[in-house]
């Protein structure tokens, strides 16, 4: 199944914003405000700008699922997508574009994923440092055994794969630990 990009993005923009914002606001300890970017810096990925008390910047791209997105969950939990090209290889560009997922140039903090209330009323505030960690060293897994969805925008397609929450979190959490050892010392 393709899907349409431009019916995702106003999708996207329109029916979230406001309820994005004052999610944000509420969810991060501090936040004071959350503006939302204007479409230049939308662009590169980030969508709003939480600023804290004392005047940090946090930059979070939001990720919104439409309603009835749950009839797709197979294992029976929210599924989070994860994209792996924002550009697919093609006899035009045989190089494509990295997807954000795994993008190493991103000013992005975190990442807020959504969902219709119909469907789920979690959300999931992710540190996307941690995250992109994560896709990196299980991509091949997830990709195998979880679904492998095209979107196309009428020029481009793009590739995600839709891996279920619980999984995501323990591998982000998995990211943020570890053992030292000799290889990590001399790394």
């Amino acid at each position: 199944m393709i899907h349409d990009f431009r019916q995702k993005l106003a999708f996207s923009m329109a029916e979230r914003q406001a309820f994005d914002k004052e999610l944000l606001k509420n969810a991060i300890v501090g936040c004071v405000s959350v503006e939302k970017t204007n479409e230049e810096t939308d662009k590169t990925g980030v969508d709003y700008v939480a600023t804290l008390r004392r005047g940090a910047k946090v930059m979070i791209d939001a990720k919104a699922r439409e309603r009835g997105a749950s009839k797709y969950w197979k294992h029976g939990e929210p599924e989070l997508a994860l994209e792996l090209w924002s550009v697919c290889p093609s006899a035009d560009n045989p190089d494509g574009k990295t997807g954000w997922t795994l993008s190493e140039s991103t000013g992005v903090d975190m990442i807020l994923y959504t969902f219709a209330p119909a469907d789920c009323n979690m959300f999931y505030l992710i540190p996307f440092q941690f995250l992109r960690m994560a896709f990196y060293h299980h991509c091949r897994e997830w990709m195998r055994q979880y679904d492998v969805k095209f979107q196309s925008s009428g020029t481009w397609r793009s590739q995600a794969v839709f891996v279920t929450a619980s999984v995501v979190l323990a591998s982000v959490s998995g990211e943020m630990t570890g053992c030292v050892t000799s290889k990590v010392i001399s790394a």
